[in-house]
């Protein structure tokens, strides 16, 4: 992977007051062969007059309405020329300077590697919290997830086995993480190392159990009955969630809050 390049796609909507940070980690990154892409969702505030001061240092600036995250996420794809493609939201920066270089550094000593992920660290009102990313096997990433902001993947990827699926309002990313490495096969690697700093709250972080029916789904799609099975064995949390899931099935919503 030496030399390659790597496209890095920010999506944001009215982000005045956290967008030139998100813009700045990307642009002192010490590796220089980088394509930034900025998706915005047609803000009405400041945020594209903050990014027009750094127009010398993006590569592409795409402003218009969608149809949610995930649609914007696909429109960078699209975009993108890089060898590989990570995204980095409105709000969220890498932890230092040298990720990138880390990140490639990493993808040259597992050179058979499609996705590569490391640590996150949450930041807000509350302080910060690290994350490790580390999973053992697919049921703990079927447990778990894997925030999105701390991976890194081959453009390949997208091209061959499909890009987020835009029906899902919070949780496409983990849809297509399980479509990857459990439909598709593909190898994915740990690094223990932090990515970046990811804004805690948002609207994946204050769901709740309101979209609860979204991930029961996904796990349904990719998991046999016997595995969904074995996976709430191993991880009791996921009972709970398993039963709420089928109730929203059979109310069903995929929007019917239930006490945890």
């Amino acid at each position: 992977m030496v030399d390659s390049k790597i496209s890095i796609i920010t999506v944001c909507l009215n982000c005045e007051e956290l967008i030139e940070r998100t813009i700045k980690s990307v642009i002192d990154q010490t590796y220089a062969n980088v394509q930034y892409i900025i998706i915005d969702g047609g803000s009405t505030d400041n945020t594209l007059n903050i990014i027009k001061k750094y127009e010398n240092k993006i590569d592409v600036v795409l402003s218009e309405r969608d149809d949610g995250i995930y649609d914007a996420m696909n429109k960078g794809i699209k975009i993108a020329t890089g060898d590989l493609v990570y995204f980095l939201n409105g709000g969220d920066f890498f932890y230092n300077d040298l990720v990138i270089e880390n990140v490639l550094y990493n993808l040259d000593q597992n050179n058979d590697c499609d996705i590569l992920y490391g640590d996150w660290i949450y930041y807000g009102n509350n302080g910060t919290k690290l994350n490790s990313g580390y999973r053992r096997d697919k049921y703990e990433i079927m447990w778990k997830g894997i925030n999105h902001q701390a991976i890194f993947t081959r453009r390949s990827v997208f091209e061959e086995d499909g890009y987020f699926d835009k029906k899902y309002e919070i949780y496409g990313d983990y849809d297509w993480l399980l479509r990857s490495i459990i439909k598709y096969k593909r190898q994915i690697r740990y690094i223990n190392s932090p990515i970046v700093y990811y804004l805690w709250g948002g609207k994946s972080m204050n769901a709740g159990n309101k979209y609860i029916y979204e991930k029961y789904n996904i796990r349904n799609k990719y998991l046999s009955l016997g595995n969904h099975l074995l996976l709430t064995i191993s991880y009791p949390i996921v009972m709970g969630e398993y039963i709420r899931g089928i109730s929203a099935r059979i109310l069903g919503s995929r929007t019917v809050n239930f006490r945890p």
